[in-house]
């Protein structure tokens, strides 16, 4: 078991919540990985950026289903909506949480690199090839990570607006934006 230390502290140690939490929207956006970081990994490992649009793929592929495949029925309804969100919750939380973990891992072996290469320890090719392949598999499940949590975002907007018994439209950032304006202008 990995011990996290809360910053700034030499004594108090962090119980990760978020493992044993439900796996909720709320839950999937607090660990989701940010974008920046995403695409900065994906640029220095040469690997291909997510798919820019994957949530407003998602959401219009989700609204579609819904429209010709959920009934009308309130309490079917309602379950059919839960079920849909669920099953791309969970994955998305679970692919989260691997690529924490492989995250500290790789960390774990870099700076067990960097202590034998300062200590002159032996061996140092076989932990060099260790560290980047433990690197670069974290940035591989983050990747995924991001991926799902952008579907589930995406399928989330779909089920909420079939929820509110709103109808679907695409979404649009300017609208959104005029939105978010309006409402701080409201507030204060």
């Amino acid at each position: 078991m990995r011990v996290e230390l809360l910053p700034g502290t030499t004594n108090v140690v962090r119980f990760p919540v978020e493992r044993r939490a439900r796996a909720t929207l709320e839950l999937l956006r607090g660990i989701a990985p940010d974008v920046r970081e995403v695409l900065s990994l994906a640029e220095a490992f040469g690997i291909e950026p997510p798919v820019h649009d994957l949530r407003e793929r998602a959401d219009a592929a989700t609204a579609d289903y819904i429209a010709a495949q959920v009934p009308r029925d309130a309490p079917t309804r309602k379950a059919m909506l839960a079920g849909l969100e669920r099953a791309v919750v969970m994955p998305a939380v679970a692919s989260c949480r691997a690529a924490y973990d492989a995250s500290l891992e790789a960390s774990e072996a870099q700076q067990f690199l960097l202590a034998a290469r300062t200590t002159g320890g032996f061996w140092i090719d076989g932990l060099r090839e260790r560290a980047e392949a433990l690197t670069e598999r974290a940035t591989t499940l983050l990747l995924t990570a991001h991926a799902r949590a952008e579907e589930a975002e995406g399928v989330a907007r779909a089920v909420g607006l079939a929820r509110r018994g709103t109808g679907w439209a695409p979404r649009s950032v300017v609208e959104d934006m005029d939105t978010l304006i309006a409402v701080q202008l409201a507030a204060g």
